[in-house]
């Protein structure tokens, strides 16, 4: 229920005594005007972070060299050190549609947070706004004018040119409503550090993939030849009537299985270059560009010797859970102070009269100003305040479990993350010595052909044999290249929480 006490320039006919009853009812009626607040409901908390110390000390490698000072940095593809790499992530964080996206809902939330400040000062805004206001009303208390106009209702016209309002934050309503803007911001721009992580690592697994195809690729049509040179061996022989069919057909068949792996690679690096392109604002052509081949990247991606564990809670996802909890924590706050009266001053000055025709001819236009409190007093609300709070505080709750389950995950990832990391490394180091055993085998068989000690199938089933090991070793290196992008990401990338 809004009231207005205030004063104004035209006279009605009460006495002082019934004003100042009048008056005093109204002060009682605000002071007691406040609603019941209802018990609190359960209230959610925040976990601690979880121990991770002993998943740590099992998955580190405290002999291996630390190629980074810094795990992780902002900018942390720069630890692999490929600057074709670089420049792809660099044009996408500027160029990249999703990310512009939400940079500009950074800018609305600030905005926003703006608005609620200005509710600190007053308002004051002119308007040239005309209006019928009818007054007094045939037999009732005040509907009587002095003079002949006695007993009788009119219509005053108005015009008000100036109204100013200053709410007075008795209760700090204003603000709670300024802090809850201000997580939300945060929380957004913490949102914008979740996109750009995301985008700068799926563009570091999908070019670290690009690089690795390409390289298959080229040892697949290697392999695709040295298939040919010994199916026409294999069908010589055939000719000759040293060797039957049973060689020929198998030949054959390596040499299909060759050509689809080839057919395969092709699709799968036309694929990434079309999405590497689109993920960094341009279009397929431009994917066609990009430097893949000899991409230098580290054999070993060693992790560093200790990993600082405030980094482990301190992800952009974790930070977004975090501000929205803590914004509305605030709007529960704000939605208390609507259970006790509110009081805003206001102002308002304009000119009145009763003939409509006279309004801007009449020099002499009747000043009309009110000034004084308007208040709201929080009565006859039939539970709307109390299911408003009970919907803000489930609201709190569900943001504060939801970041509880976030912290959760984070730090599951991050241990699994270590154990991927772990299996990718051994993955590797074994691939290593079967390829170097595969590269043996094949110096070994070319020197007893030379000796004409084996035959020329013999030493080409050998080469074939080390183009597959060192596919697969280009394979596992991506792996481990990629687990160490996987691990940044589970890291936060370097986020930088705001505090």
């Amino acid at each position: 229920m809004r009231s207005f006490f205030f004063i104004q320039s035209f006279e009605i006919n009460r006495s002082f005594g019934f004003s100042f009853f009048v008056f005093i009812v109204i002060l009682g009626l605000f002071l007691c005007g406040c609603a019941t607040l209802p018990k609190d409901t359960r209230v959610a908390k925040p976990i601690d972070p979880p121990q991770i110390q002993q998943t740590l000390s099992t998955e580190f490698d405290h002999s291996s060299e630390k190629l980074i000072q810094k795990w992780p940095s902002n900018n942390w593809w720069e630890a692999f050190h490929n600057p074709e790499m670089n420049r792809i992530i660099t044009v996408a964080l500027g160029k990249n549609p999703d990310l512009k996206a939400s940079l500009a809902r950074i800018h609305q939330a600030w905005a926003v947070a703006a608005g609620a400040r200005s509710r600190y000062l007053p308002s004051f805004y002119s308007t040239q706004f005309l209006f019928p206001v009818p007054f007094g009303v045939m037999q009732l208390p005040g509907s009587s004018f002095f003079g002949p106009f006695g007993d009788n209702s009119f219509f005053f016209w108005s015009v008000i040119p100036a109204l100013a309002n200053y709410h007075l934050d008795l209760w700090g309503e204003d603000k709670a409503r300024v802090r809850a803007a201000i997580g939300m911001a945060r929380a957004t721009e913490a949102e914008f550090a979740v996109a750009r992580l995301f985008l700068s690592t799926t563009l570091a697994s999908r070019y670290i993939r690009l690089a690795s195809a390409e390289e298959e690729l080229e040892l697949a049509r290697s392999g695709q030849q040295i298939i040919k040179e010994l199916l026409q061996l294999v069908q010589m022989r055939k000719k000759s009537g040293i060797e039957n069919l049973l060689p020929v057909h198998t030949i054959e068949q390596r040499l299909q299985t060759i050509t689809q792996q080839v057919n395969s690679l092709e699709r799968e690096t036309k694929i990434l270059r079309d999405e590497i392109a689109r993920l960094a604002g341009q279009g397929p052509d431009w994917g066609k560009t990009i430097l893949a081949k000899e991409p230098h990247f580290p054999k070993r991606f060693p992790l560093p010797k200790s990993l600082p564990l405030d980094l482990l809670g301190r992800r952009p996802d974790v930070a977004v859970s975090k501000w929205r909890a803590e914004a509305l924590a605030h709007q529960v706050k704000v939605t208390k102070t609507a259970f006790y009266p509110n009081l805003d001053l206001v102002t308002l000055v304009g000119f009145e009269t009763l003939n409509f025709a006279t309004l801007f001819l009449n020099p002499a236009l009747p000043l009309l100003y009110i000034a004084g409190p308007a208040w709201n007093l929080p009565i006859f609300t039939a539970g709307r305040l109390s299911a408003e709070l009970v919907v803000a505080q489930e609201e709190y709750n569900i943001a504060v479990e939801n970041y509880n389950s976030t912290l959760l995950s984070a730090f599951q990832q991050v241990a699994d993350a270590l154990a991927v990391w772990k299996e990718t490394d051994k993955n590797l180091d074994s691939q290593e010595q079967s390829t170097a055993a595969a590269k043996s085998n094949v110096e070994l068989s070319a020197r007893l052909f030379s000796a004409g000690i084996n035959t020329k199938t013999d030493l080409l089933d050998l080469q074939y044999s080390l183009i597959q090991s060192q596919i697969t070793l280009s394979n596992r290196t991506a792996e481990h290249l990629e687990a160490a992008v996987g691990l940044f990401l589970a890291l936060g990338g370097g986020y930088d929480s705001i505090e």
